[in-house]
């Protein structure tokens, strides 16, 4: 089996009860049916409370949460009694995974972690070089069949490595790599169903191409004075998925506020644009590496970037309404803000598939609202 992972993947640690957001609250705990068949034969006291926790679903089994979304097996020193009464090897997949995401692709394996962890956030966040992916090859043999179309899986690679280029291209402003990667993704959209996208992918490592691109435009969009009214339709989307933490109603209240005053400038704020830029370029590459690829099983690689592109929309809008409480936006702060979106986005399927389905059929969503938002508003 080939494993690729991030290059700081081999520095995380998981800290255990004295984190400061554990992963045992705020969400379900999915248990896969081989461990929750093993939950169902332990015996003794022991057995029968994780008998009575145990709810069965038909794909995956989950554990009825507690007072404030804990899981019934973490203690009051935010530790796992299934842990500590069975061991490491008896955690269910979820948890024995969790933050790390893992994605599969034929006889290639990738993990990374997750945002919402806040000692992953900031071990990715705090690093200024571009990052790196680190491939090796183990003696596993594939563990599943993936019913992928090889060719396209293999012109998708270059793609994203492609989509990396354009997020790390330090010559250019976030504004400009963003609205490139975006172009980038719709130009492959378009021809993703018959899979011509050879000239896509050479236009693109073209610096002369990609200017020229960036040139058209900003003279098409740089003028767009809808952003305000635009956001606003943006965070009712927000405000009426679900809410895993009460922090993310709070944090929501501040931007639907600052975007009501018509978006005063924060000048805290967008001096992390231009001399932190590093952190919103990682955020794309986050993204890009997480989520790019799996169009290979949907051909809808358009909504893959999209969420890319509006997770750094989303940072810098909740960051600059920050800026309307706070004197100071700290790096603190930033990782914050990044984690709690990442646990209200990507760890809630039903939240993550109602912003896929707005990014498809939502005219909020459309491309030019992107393009006007990022080259027009002054946000980035």
């Amino acid at each position: 089996m080939k494993i690729r992972v991030p290059e700081y993947y081999k520095d995380f640690a998981c800290i255990g009860g004295t984190c400061i957001d554990t992963c045992c609250a705020g969400w379900e705990v999915d248990v896969d049916k081989k461990s929750s068949a093993y939950y169902k034969s332990v015996e003794g006291a022991f057995g029968d409370r994780l008998r009575s926790m145990l709810v069965d679903y038909p794909i995956e089994d989950r554990f009825i949460l507690q007072e404030h979304g804990r899981c019934p097996f973490l203690n009051d020193r935010n530790l796992c009694d299934i842990y500590s009464e069975l061991g490491e090897d008896k955690l269910c997949e979820t948890c024995t995974n969790f933050p790390r995401h893992i994605t599969e692709f034929g006889n290639t394996r990738e993990i990374g972690i997750s945002l919402s962890c806040p000692v992953a956030v900031e071990l990715i966040m705090k690093r200024r070089e571009p990052i790196t992916f680190k491939l090796s090859e183990n003696s596993e043999p594939v563990s599943g069949y993936n019913n992928i179309d090889a060719s396209l899986y293999f012109k998708l690679c270059q793609a994203r490595d492609i989509a990396y280029s354009i997020c790390q291209n330090r010559s250019l402003p976030v504004k400009h790599r963003t609205v490139l990667l975006l172009d980038f993704s719709h130009a492959i959209q378009k021809r993703i169903r018959n899979r011509k996208i050879d000239r896509v992918l050479d236009n693109y490592k073209d610096i002369n191409y990609c200017n020229k691109r960036i040139e058209r435009l900003e003279k098409k969009y740089g003028n767009y004075k809808k952003t305000p009214e635009t956001l606003a339709g943006w965070l009712e989307v927000y405000d009426n998925l679900e809410h895993i933490k009460p922090e993310w109603t709070q944090i929501l209240s501040n931007a639907i506020a600052f975007v009501s005053e018509g978006m005063p400038e924060c000048k805290e704020n967008s001096h992390i644009v231009n001399e932190r830029e590093y952190e919103y370029e990682h955020l794309l590459v986050y993204y890009i590496y997480r989520y790019f690829l799996r169009a290979v099983f949907d051909e809808k690689l358009s909504e893959k970037v999209k969420l890319a592109c509006t997770a750094l929309i989303m940072q810098e809008l909740l960051g600059s309404s920050a800026c309307r409480t706070e004197k100071e936006f700290t790096f603190e702060k930033q990782i914050t803000l990044m984690r709690v979106y990442s646990k209200e986005t990507e760890h809630s399927e039903e939240n993550l598939e109602a912003l896929y389905s707005n990014f498809n059929k939502n005219n909020l969503f459309s491309l030019k609202k992107y393009m006007g938002i990022i080259l027009g508003s002054g946000l980035l």
